[in-house]
């Protein structure tokens, strides 16, 4: 490879690593401009100027993105050198990293592009130039967010960095990466145009022998896929790549235990959560920012617990000196380990562990500014630093309009920061004063977000629902939008609304089929409901939850070949969520797809280990499905969660098939489970004690062992002589013909087993005591029988009873025989 390339990859490497400070020299061209961070003097050089020369003549004010990009095809028509392909990618880079600072980090400046002003002036289009940006970065139907600041800049970005430039591919291929990425992050909801865009560049991208050749370009690439995933709700791809990341970051991530206090007061050290980060060396170059510079991070004020953990080992808590993409490899493995848990306050203290690491060596400015956020979320919910989360929001918010540090010191590592656009801080901030009741604080953020949806629940809290379709009317008079029309018939519960944001869309809307079908849903009028959310997936098929709500309303109208399809899709989806893969075996169930309902219930359990209903579905499906092994798993797992539980006829077909040796799904015996079925049956009796049937078929195995005991028979004996207790125990089993026939036949089977029992163990004194209790135990049923169940004109029970009455009668005098 001669100079000029190597010069060129290197000047590509630091690009992507955003290390500014080394880009090139002073040569006074955009190149230059860019390490420095003077991003608005790139875009508005005089290179950039002549680039865009010639834009008017491909002017087409319905898509001006296409427009820039034949411009800017032109230009390299005649100047075909890797220099200027360069130059084009700069200007890329360039209006991306502008778009990101105005949107991103902060702070915002209303600089507009002057050569792109100057053709717009010329083309007499001022008005209509900023509905025409919009529309070119409409996908889907899916429309922008409305607080999206300066547009047209990714509209520059993705002219540039959409135009092929072949001796850069790989850089190139990333860049387009980064852009589509925050295209999707402005969009209202996810893009599958989009998404299958990522997709290939991903594969493009991992194929790519130069970077897989830089460790520090290697990992990360991969922590900028893991964050691509993660946002679609893709865990296991998520955590594939996050693994190939870690293991080149040369890190192993690690929850571990140590003794410390947690307050003030605390008197001994108990066990704390903190995290075990073992790293090997990888440099990277970045000048550390001053304290100063960083948002700042609050001290917690409370007079209980104290501000971090106080480890009774001085040398737990430290995390020695990890580089900013160890960093990076630490909060990707939070964000992996918050969507792939529960939220529960074990979970809260598990990631809070991850978050004291990275706030313990401040040294990136959106990592810091993501790590306060995520911890301001999870202290919202604990009443002794809800006010802390409060109040660190506020900061956070005012840090990304603070005029220090400077733009390359904000941008660097932000595209695996997992850092939220502006508005979302705010709206974080707006929800953080609704948990504490402060309505209408959050309102005035939410009016001026135009969070319309949450503008509409804070006046339906305040007993405002007019308030809320005065102001979305007002909105309409400005400009109509699918999303208000579509709030306006959220907030009137009038269809016509939805009808009318379809067609403004075209028919091409997914929000207005959403909301068209969510009105039906909410009503239970499934059978309505269902066509409006199919057509909503039709036009954006990576809405999760709606696919969940198709399924459910399916189940409802029962239709399961299309429960089945909407369950499965969601659990591709969101392979997390329990309650799908729960659903989605009971569409199985009824088409009749046992193996695969069994599936998905294992599924099902991976995401939801304490919810005894998944498992009683699990143990019901696996008992259809033969695999018996897993109905007694299954059935001590209840066991744990309820504590008590005897499903009588789940049990007894279990004992059957021991009993029986019948063969299990794999063709294997289930006698073979019979030491199994005897503890599960000696648990189940110990917390269940009254259950005839549960004490009936425990008999009935103990009995079965193959290589029984006299010690074994005897509690055979015991087991059935509790059954018979407990199914007399209620007086009134005499008064009909069933329940007496039913304790007639436990009362002969009684006298069989005892009699069988004192046949093998006759010079046992137990053989004796056996058959005197089968005795009392006849005698007294046979005497209530006779006593309620008399014919007085026959003198004879009822015939109904007659033949399995003397039957026992028999068995009685055949006992008192050996007794004698």
């Amino acid at each position: 490879m001669d100079s000029s390339n190597l010069y060129s990859k290197s000047l590509e490497k630091s690009l992507l690593l955003l290390s500014g400070n080394e880009l090139f020299g002073e040569n006074g061209n955009a190149n230059h401009l860019l390490s420095n961070g003077n991003l608005s003097k790139v875009l508005n050089s005089p290179f950039t100027t002549e680039l865009f020369a010639n834009f008017p003549q491909f002017y087409d004010n319905k898509d001006i993105e296409s427009s820039l990009k034949k411009a800017i095809s032109c230009w390299l028509e005649a100047n075909t050198s890797i220099e200027c392909q360069f130059q084009i990618l700069v200007i890329g880079i360039s209006a991306l990293l502008k778009f990101i600072e105005d949107n991103w980090t902060g702070p915002a400046v209303d600089e507009s592009l002057q050569w792109l002003q100057t053709h717009i002036k010329y083309l007499e289009l001022d008005e209509d130039f900023s509905n025409q940006i919009i529309s070119n970065l409409v996908l889907d139907g899916e429309s922008l967010v409305s607080v999206t600041r300066h547009p047209e800049l990714l509209v520059l970005a993705r002219a540039a960095l959409l135009t092929e430039l072949p001796n850069l591919e790989s850089s190139l291929w990333w860049w387009r990466f980064r852009c589509l990425f925050i295209h999707q992050q402005i969009l209202e909801e996810k893009s599958p145009v989009l998404h299958d865009e990522l997709y290939v560049l991903k594969e493009k991208l991992q194929q790519c022998e130069d970077l897989r050749k830089e460790k520090e370009l290697n990992v990360l690439l991969h922590l900028e896929l893991t964050q691509m995933h993660l946002f679609y709700h893709e865990v296991q791809p998520s955590e594939q790549v996050l693994s190939i990341a870690l293991v080149s970051a040369g890190l192993n991530i690690n929850l571990t235990g140590a003794l410390g206090k947690r307050t003030r007061f605390q008197q001994r050290d108990l066990a704390q959560l903190m995290l075990d980060v073992q790293s090997s060396e990888l440099k990277t170059t970045t000048p550390k920012l001053p304290l100063e510079d960083l948002p700042k991070d609050l001290k917690l004020d409370d007079e209980v617990r104290l501000d971090k953990i106080a480890f009774s080992n001085t040398g737990d808590g430290k995390y020695g000196d990890l580089t900013p993409l160890q960093q990076a490899c630490v909060l990707s493995s939070f964000v992996q380990t918050q969507k792939c848990q529960p939220k529960d306050k074990l979970a809260d203290e598990e990631l809070l562990a991850y978050l004291t690491c990275l706030l313990s060596q401040p040294q990136v400015w959106s990592f810091q500014l993501t790590c306060l956020m995520f911890r301001s979320k999870i202290e919202s919910n604990h009443s002794r630093t809800v006010e802390r989360s409060m109040t660190q929001a506020q900061v956070l918010v005012d840090a990304v309009n603070a005029n220090t540090p400077g733009p390359w010191q904000r941008l660097f590592m932000i595209f695996c920061s997992y850092m939220k656009p502006w508005w979302c801080l705010e709206e974080e901030l707006a929800n953080l004063l609704i948990s504490l009741g402060c309505i209408n604080s959050a309102l005035d953020i939410y009016l001026r977000l135009h969070c319309w949806e949450q503008v509409i629940a804070c006046y339906n809290h305040l007993k405002l629902r007019h308030k809320a379709e005065e102001i979305i009317r007002q909105e309409l008079d400005k400009k109509e939008t699918v999303k208000l029309w579509c709030l306006l018939g959220d907030a009137t519960d009038n269809v016509e609304y939805y009808e009318k944001a379809w067609n403004l869309s075209n028919q091409r809307s997914a929000r207005a089929q959403r909301h068209w079908g969510l009105y039906f849903f909410h009503r239970k009028q499934y059978e309505n409901a269902i066509p409006h959310l199919k057509e909503s997936l039709a036009h954006n098929s990576l809405q999760t939850t709606l696919w969940f709500q198709l399924g459910y309303a399916s189940l409802q109208h029962e239709d399961w070949t299309t429960a089945a399809t909407a369950y499965r899709r969601c659990c591709f989806l969101d392979p997390e969520n329990f309650e799908a893969w729960n659903n989605l075996s009971k569409a199985y169930v009824k088409l009749g797809q046992k193996n695969r309902a069994w599936k998905a219930l294992q599924e099902a359990l991976k995401w939801d280990f304490e919810n005894w209903r998944v498992w009683e579905n699990f143990l019901l499906v696996s008992l259809d499905c033969a695999v018996m092994d897993e109905v007694i798993r299954a059935y001590h797992r209840i066991l744990d969660l309820k504590q008590k539980h005897a499903d009588v006829e789940v049990l007894e077909i279990l004992g059957r098939a021991i009993i029986d040796n019948l063969p299990d799904c794999d063709g294997e015996p289930c006698g073979r489970l019979l030491d199994k079925s005897l503890t599960l049956f000696g648990r189940i009796t110990a917390q269940v004690t009254n259950n005839w049937k549960v004490w009936q078929i425990y008999s009935r195995l103990t009995c079965a062992m193959p290589n029984a005991t006299p010690e074994s028979e005897f509690r055979g004996v015991q087991h059935l002589q509790k059954a018979h207790r407990s199914a007399i125990a209620d007086a009134a089993w005499v008064n009909d013909n069933e329940n007496c026939l039913r304790i007639i036949e436990l009362s002969d089977e009684l006298a069989n087993v005892s009699m069988a029992y004192a046949g093998k163990n006759s010079d046992n004194k137990q053989a004796m005591s056996v058959l005197s209790s089968a005795k009392l135990s006849l005698k007294s049923t046979l005497t209530k029988i006779k006593q309620q169940r008399l014919d007085l004109l026959t003198g004879q029970v009822d015939e109904a009873l007659l033949p399995q009455f003397l039957s026992l009668e028999a068995k009685l005098e055949k006992i008192g025989s050996l007794t004698a």
